[in-house]
């Protein structure tokens, strides 16, 4: 017997540090995508970002309200009993939950727990890079059925329609799931993916709840003197590089389980206009780039600058930075390319956050993949190339990698109070956290780096969540602690909180 499916998309409410992270909406697009492929299918289907809450909420109940839990962070968006009367109100059979970030795995398993409250039979389908890189956590409760484990617009539609026909998980493959109380994983086949981003379904930009989104104006929590219709735009997916604390070094290589994830693709030209001609459609005038290496290709980056120009439309900054790419070659050495600079500036590019996470060439070499060399790249002279021309520059490092040394650290730490002295709007000193799914997080728990009872709450840049490190775990965050003071001024140290949504939680 044939079943009508309705559908729900969740993405999860955040978990924050309080007094340090700000207010942000990550949902992103993976969801949208989702969205568009359920609704091009004629199957019916809705979509909620629970960290902001419904059309009919309140941003001050949801996004601004600061709910603090046991674990020290604060909870923002929906609360678990607001979400179990949603899915209950819309009637939803079928529940699918995005899972990106480890601190929000508790939330993830929140909403899957309100929508098997509401009714044991409802369909939990979850995805993201943290859902698939934790299936014996994720599946602990058995309140989820099944994950995707590789890019999912075409597995949600297979998913549905077996569920539709009463046949489970037959003929597909990319997932993995609970029988007899063990976990099977069915390696991705080509067929389960698109490789080619141009056929990827248009992202259904018509569900933000613009009335929302106008006042927060990026995924980053920074908020508008007045309403500005922002949007997030992917032009290219995944990475040229592949640096052992990102998820994308592990599934580069483990291709046969999960399919291309990590592989640098990238959206025609002219496809990507045509993204931008259906959200200045509606009407956005600023535009958030989600891509991880969007500035690798430069004469492409100009070309779709370029038509932004043309349709009045300005970039709101970028997700994913390399240095490298903001270079030109002279000689043995990179130099700043000065051009490229001006371009992004005039492109509406206010602020780049400089990646440039130690001053260790060892380090850099062994956990980076040579994305920076210190030999061939003065970073302070880039930094001083970006304030010249009017970019703003914040800098990350990163301190505490297991066979780091305190000197290293130290040195990472003078590299950070420099570039705050060459023009860097300040510098953000991050404990290394190996989060799931990267080539560390399994180095931890092979070498013995990390507790075997695995806990998300604490895989957040509060705390050094690495043992037996050489320096010891409580150390690096005295360094951290002392780092954030001694790189940056008072003005500094408040300026991000001040520019952000954050500074509503102070009124």
């Amino acid at each position: 017997m044939k079943r009508e499916p309705k559908v729900l998309l969740v993405y999860p409410p955040n978990q924050l540090i309080p007094d340090v992270e700000t207010p942000r909406p990550d949902g992103g697009l993976g969801l949208l995508h989702l969205y568009a492929v359920l609704r091009n299918n004629d199957i019916e289907v809705d979509l909620i970002d629970a960290s902001i809450g419904t059309a009919d909420h309140n941003l001050e109940h949801t996004f601004y309200r600061q709910i603090m839990q046991p674990n020290g962070l604060v909870r923002i968006g929906m609360s678990k009993n607001e979400i179990r009367e949603h899915i209950a109100k819309g009637g939803y059979n079928i529940v699918g939950i995005h899972s990106n970030h480890t601190v929000q795995t508790n939330m993830a398993l929140d909403v899957a727990a309100a929508a098997k409250e509401v009714d044991g039979d409802i369909y939990v389908l979850a995805g993201g890079v943290n859902a698939r890189s934790i299936l014996n956590y994720m599946f602990k409760d058995d309140t989820i059925d099944v994950i995707c484990l590789t890019k999912g617009e075409k597995i949600i539609l297979q998913l549905v329609l077996n569920w539709m026909q009463g046949r489970e998980y037959e003929g597909i493959s990319g997932i993995a799931y609970k029988s007899n109380g063990q976990i099977v994983k069915r390696n991705a086949e080509p067929g389960d993916y698109i490789i080619k981003l141009d056929e990827l379904p248009f992202p259904a930009y018509d569900q933000l709840i613009w009335k929302h989104y106008d006042h927060i104006c990026s995924p980053h929590g920074i908020k508008p003197d007045s309403p500005i219709r922002y949007a997030p735009l992917e032009t290219s997916q995944g990475c040229v590089f592949a640096c052992l604390y990102c998820h994308i070094s592990t599934e580069k290589r483990d291709t046969s389980l999960r399919g291309p994830i990590g592989k640098y693709l990238m959206k025609s030209v002219e496809r990507v206009q045509e993204e931008i001609d259906r959200l200045r459609d509606l009407d956005v005038t600023r535009l958030y780039i989600e891509d991880d290496s969007f500035l690798a290709k430069k004469a492409r980056v100009i070309k779709i600058l370029n038509y932004l120009s043309g349709m009045n439309m300005q970039l709101a900054g970028v997700n994913g930075v390399n240095l490298v790419h903001l270079c030109i070659r002279e000689g043995d050495k990179l130099k700043p390319d000065r051009e490229y600079f001006e371009i992004l500036k005039e492109a509406g590019f206010d602020i780049i956050v400089f990646p440039i996470e130690s001053a260790s060439q060892r380090i850099l070499d062994k956990y980076a993949t040579k994305k920076l060399n210190h030999k061939l790249l003065d970073v302070f002279e880039l930094i001083r190339t970006a304030a010249d021309v009017g970019i703003r520059c914040p800098v990350n490092m990163m301190l505490g990698f297991p066979d780091e040394t305190e000197e290293e650290m130290m040195a990472s730490v003078e590299m950070g109070k420099k570039a705050v002295e060459a023009g860097a709007e300040y510098c953000t000193p991050f404990v290394q956290i190996p989060f799931p799914g990267c080539d560390l997080y399994n180095l931890g728990f092979e070498k013995g780096y990390l507790p075997k009872r695995f806990n998300p709450d604490i895989f957040n840049y509060k705390n050094a969540v690495m043992i037996n490190t050489l320096v010891p775990p409580e150390r690096i965050m005295e360094l951290r602690d002392y780092a954030h003071d001694y790189m940056n001024t008072s003005e500094h140290k408040s300026k991000r909180l001040r520019e952000s949504a954050g500074h509503r939680w102070q009124d």
